[in-house]
């Protein structure tokens, strides 16, 4: 039986409606059934289109091109009627997975219920070949000691957000190019919400080609702006060296499998070459 919490789910994919994996997109996101709403965000020229391609979805318009992705995100947190009490939101190059299913299964069986939920999250390449996990903080007690050393120790892909939570935040900062995600969850995290980690694979990130993350210097920078910005106050410096080996350690199969796959690279290194236009 399905519970209340995975049949409220919406799901936001911004899309321009040229990515080749977007079917495969939309079809991980129907893998789930008993209530998951999929609204798609796109130019306002190709949402007839795309509304005649994908009857099932909501389609609507998007808010410009100078509003970006992010921009995109609140028009859907505030344009859709769907009486929806979790979100999350996927690219139209990325898959939720079976456990993200398990995922929302698990939104209210969580002591005490959580506010915020992610899972772990498959790299994987242009042609769909798994490259490793990406590397993830399980405890997000440590999380500021982390951000504080430049380590973003969550992704965005397949987490969910509680409705009370989202309406708190007041959608996505826009200023923000590539890391508006980073400033959402954070400003989430400083307002005390509670973050539950959800130990099964729940979505895929796939690199390709030309995509805005593989642009690092920029993600860098936004990343130290959000990150000074809510969590201005030090943390000791033994605690940051315990965060960061810790973080090391309890990761280490996943380093270990990046490097079989691709060699000595770090994750900025896989964006920066796999991300990068040919």
């Amino acid at each position: 039986m399905t519970s209340p919490a995975a049949r409220s789910i919406l799901v936001v994919t911004p899309t321009l409606g040229d990515s080749p994996f977007l079917d495969q997109t939309v079809r991980s996101v129907r893998a789930h059934p008993g209530g998951v709403h999929h609204v798609m965000v796109a130019p306002a020229g190709i949402v007839a289109s795309l509304q005649q391609r994908y009857p099932h979805a909501e389609v609507m318009p998007d808010a410009g091109r100078a509003a970006g992705l992010y921009g995109a995100l609140n028009v859907a947190l505030t344009g859709t009627a769907y009486p929806w009490e979790w979100f999350t939101y996927i690219n139209d190059d990325d898959t939720l997975l079976p456990g993200f299913g398990s995922l929302a299964e698990s939104a209210n069986r969580t002591t005490p219920p959580a506010d915020v939920l992610y899972g772990d999250v498959e790299l994987i390449d242009e042609g769909g070949r798994c490259i490793s996990r990406i590397t993830i903080e399980r405890n997000p007690a440590w999380i500021p000691a982390l951000l504080q050393q430049g380590i973003s120790p969550l992704m965005q892909q397949g987490m969910l957000f509680r409705r009370t939570v989202v309406n708190r935040l007041r959608g996505f900062d826009t200023r923000y190019r590539l890391c508006a995600d980073l400033d959402f969850w954070l400003r989430a995290y400083v307002h005390r919400a509670r973050f539950h980690y959800h130990p099964q694979r729940v979505a895929q990130f796939r690199l390709r080609p030309g995509q805005l993350s593989g642009n690092t210097l920029i993600t860098d920078r936004e990343q130290r702006v959000i990150v000074s910005r809510h969590l201005p106050e030090l943390l000791p410096a033994f605690k940051r060296r315990v965060a960061c080996w810790r973080y090391r350690w309890c990761n280490l199969p996943r380093y270990v499998a990046r490097v079989r796959s691709r060699g000595f690279q770090t994750s900025y290194e896989l964006l920066q070459t796999e991300g990068a236009p040919r």
